[in-house]
C-alpha cells in the first residue's frame, strides 16, 4: 500500500512540474519541449490528434500513427476542427495600401487535403463550430479616425460558402 500511496504522490508531483513547465523544454502550459510548437492539441471525435508543428499540421491517428501531415500559410495559423474539417485561420495585417483580411482554409480531418479556401475582409477574432459550418467574429477596423470598428457574425457553411451576415 506504501508502494501505491507513493507512486501516486510522485505521478502527481510529475504531472504538476509538466504543468509548470518542468518537463526539460522551455516551459509553460501547453508546451512539450518543442519550443512551443505544440500549444494545442485537437482531439476528434474518433481519437485522432491534430496539433500545429511550425508550419504543418500533424494529423495521429488513434493507434499513434501519424496519418498526414499538411503545410499551413504560417507558423501563427490557428486551428479549429469543424465538423470533418480542420479551418486554419490565418490573418493578414493592414499596410498603408491594403486592408487587414483573414484567410479560412478547410483541410479534411480524413486526409490532409484542402477542401476549400475563404477570405474575409478584416480580422477573424473567433471561430465557432456548429453543425452546419463554422460562425466567424470578423472585426472590420474603422475607415475613418476616431470611428468604430465594425463588427461581423459570419456563418460560413460545411463547404465553404457564406450562409449569411449579421452586423453586431
Amino acid at each position: 500500500m506504501k508502494r501505491v500511496v507513493i507512486a501516486v504522490a510522485l505521478s502527481m508531483l510529475a504531472a504538476a512540474a509538466f504543468a509548470n513547465g518542468g518537463h526539460g523544454g522551455p516551459g509553460g502550459p501547453g508546451d512539450l519541449g518543442r519550443g512551443g510548437a505544440y500549444e494545442e492539441l485537437i482531439i476528434g471525435s474518433e481519437g485522432s490528434v491534430y496539433f500545429v508543428d511550425d508550419t504543418t499540421l500533424v494529423a495521429v491517428n488513434p493507434s499513434g500513427a501519424v496519418a498526414w501531415r499538411a503545410t499551413l500559410d504560417s507558423a501563427r495559423t490557428r486551428v479549429e476542427l469543424s465538423g470533418s474539417n480542420l479551418i486554419a485561420l490565418t490573418t493578414t495585417a493592414a499596410t498603408t495600401t491594403t486592408a487587414a483580411s483573414s484567410k479560412l482554409t478547410a483541410i479534411a480531418a480524413s486526409s490532409g487535403a484542402t477542401a476549400w479556401t475563404l477570405t474575409l475582409d478584416g480580422i477573424v477574432t473567433s471561430l465557432r463550430p456548429f453543425n452546419g459550418g463554422t460562425y466567424a467574429v470578423v472585426v472590420t477596423p474603422a475607415a475613418t479616425a476616431g470611428a468604430e470598428p465594425t463588427h461581423t457574425l459570419v456563418a460560413i457553411s460545411n463547404s465553404g460558402a457564406v450562409l449569411w451576415r449579421f452586423t453586431l
